[in-house]
């Protein structure tokens, strides 16, 4: 495991060991999965060693959770669901979502956080976009075309469970 990439010599030593096959853990810090390739291009990493090494990246963020006695449900209209994408996660006619309640014993409505993730998984078309240089928002794309879910529609679909609420979602996931 190796705590976070932040430099060339802190890459280079992740890729020479999972070149010698060991399974190798990091962090590197980015907005979503697919600028974690190109955050290891700009360090320096060459993009042969990138596509050739690394399998996977998942990008995470930490929204609270409603607390299951202190929240209510909401009907959106359908065309905020459409607005908002949630037919793009689930096609349905009615979408319910929840909010928090506040309460004297719970002030926020919210109880502990669960995590919103983004999974991409090397394929060769994405190796071959690496190889080209290809930009963050193009890698996107290929990986969503290819079936990944974004942390924003993960976050919807845990929204549309009850886990958490849309506002939380909107406040992670939306840059800055």
């Amino acid at each position: 495991m190796i705590g976070e990439m932040r430099d060339l010599e802190t890459a280079k030593i992740a890729i020479q060991s999972a070149l010698t096959g060991h399974m190798v853990l990091s962090t590197v810090h980015t907005n979503d999965a697919a600028s974690g390739i190109t955050r290891m291009l700009d360090m320096g990493v060459e993009d042969y060693l990138l596509t050739s090494t690394v399998n996977a990246i998942l990008a995470q963020r930490l929204v609270r959770t409603l607390h299951p006695e202190h929240r209510e449900a909401v009907n959106l209209l359908p065309e905020v669901a459409r607005e908002l994408g949630f037919h793009e996660c689930v096609e349905q006619d009615r979408y319910q979502v929840f909010r928090p309640v506040p309460s004297e014993d719970n002030p926020t409505g919210y109880l502990g956080r669960t995590s919103i993730l983004e999974l991409l998984v090397m394929s060769d078309p994405i190796r071959r976009m690496i190889m080209q240089h290809a930009t963050s928002g193009e890698l996107q794309r290929q990986a969503v075309a290819e079936g990944m879910r974004t942390m924003y529609q993960d976050g919807l679909l845990k929204c549309l469970a009850g886990r958490t609420s849309l506002e939380e979602v909107l406040r992670v996931t939306q840059e800055a």
